[in-house]
């Protein structure tokens, strides 16, 4: 079964962390003690080991994204499974725009990257339309 990793409280005072570095991608097999990513405190940036064996399913949010305490950072379980569920139950509404891609201020670059290859489809789109009506015109 599924289980969700929860960003722990890394120090007595920290109340929210970055992920500066994830050592294993999604669909990994990761061991009990594999280093599994570098999390940025408020005070040192600490490694974070799997206390669990199992396949990484899911990635809370991608490297230089922020995450409160118990914030849903990965989910480990079986390849194949079913975790829709889980990220549901484990997802807030503060989580969710941090972890969008586009809220994160850690990927405005890659944000903007997708902007304006949205953009550049659009364009295309709309010239295919345009040649479509004058072809269409003429018959």
């Amino acid at each position: 079964m599924a289980e969700a990793i929860l960003m722990p409280r890394l120090s007595d005072t920290m109340t929210e962390g970055v992920v500066a570095a994830w050592h294993k991608k999604v669909g990994d097999t990761v061991k009990k003690g594999d280093l599994l990513a570098e999390i940025e405190t408020d005070k040192a940036t600490m490694e974070l080991e799997s206390y669990q064996d199992g396949i990484l399913l899911h990635i809370g949010t991608p490297r230089g994204g922020k995450l409160e305490v118990n914030d849903l950072l990965a989910i480990f379980g079986k390849q194949g499974e079913d975790i829709t569920a889980l990220i549901a139950a484990n997802t807030r509404g503060a989580s969710a725009a941090a972890t969008s891609p586009i809220a994160s201020a850690a990927n405005t670059e890659q944000a903007l990257m997708l902007l304006q290859h949205l953009l550049l489809q659009l364009q295309v789109q709309q010239q295919l339309q345009i040649v479509l009506m004058q072809v269409l015109w003429k018959k």
